[in-house]
């Protein structure tokens, strides 16, 4: 059944490529679902229509149709905003109730558990820049600093905002990839040494 469910919404997403890029975009994704709502609401007024019977009209659509596929398009793009905008919105305010909670409280919890997590982080990176790793260990540090990365960009984010903290968050979470190419770059160069030397 769901391997059917699959090549209906296969066929639909080819008919609408052209006329609707982001609904057809959508139905290889996690939205797929609200994709075909929307698709069936434009074509037979209702988001509940048989999908089989959608494929069948998308691939013959008329004129009108494609007309209505433009709005559709239009309207779930609007949708898909606001869903972002307000999921920013909630974000914003879990942060301010929690700043505010922490000044009514005179908490230092946050401060400490954020002091911990930043200190963490940079010393698990001064180890991976200043020893050499144990055979087979590289993957688990390179998962404990990712994972420290994202806490610290929260940490960045909780104490001095959304934007520095998205900027953090980008940066922090590439010195993974940064650390294995220095590590690369180590380990080529003293290869290289050792064969000048036994050479």
């Amino acid at each position: 059944m769901a391997k059917t469910k699959s090549g209906v919404r296969g066929k639909i997403k080819r008919a609408i490529a052209g006329a609707a890029p982001s609904l057809a975009h959508a139905l290889g994704g996690p939205l797929a679902g609200a994709a075909v709502a929307q698709l069936s609401k434009a074509i037979f007024g209702a988001p509940d229509g048989d999908e089989e019977l959608l494929s069948e009209m998308l691939v013959q659509a008329s004129p009108q149709h494609l007309i209505a596929l433009k709005k559709a398009e239009q309207e779930f793009k609007i949708a898909l905003r606001e869903a972002s905008l307000e999921g920013r919105r909630i974000d914003a305010g879990d942060r301010a109730n929690a700043r505010q909670r922490q000044i009514v409280m005179s908490d230092w919890t946050p401060s400490a558990l954020g002091a911990l997590i930043i200190l963490g982080f940079f010393a698990v990176l001064g180890v991976m820049v200043a020893r050499k790793m144990p055979a087979g260990a590289e993957t688990e540090f390179s998962i404990m600093l990712g994972a420290l990365a994202t806490m610290t960009a929260a940490v960045v984010n909780y104490f001095f905002g959304s934007s520095s903290g998205s900027k953090e968050k980008t940066r922090l979470m590439a010195l993974p990839l940064l650390m294995r190419e220095t590590r690369e770059e180590k380990a080529a160069a003293d290869k290289s040494e050792d064969q000048r030397r036994g050479g």
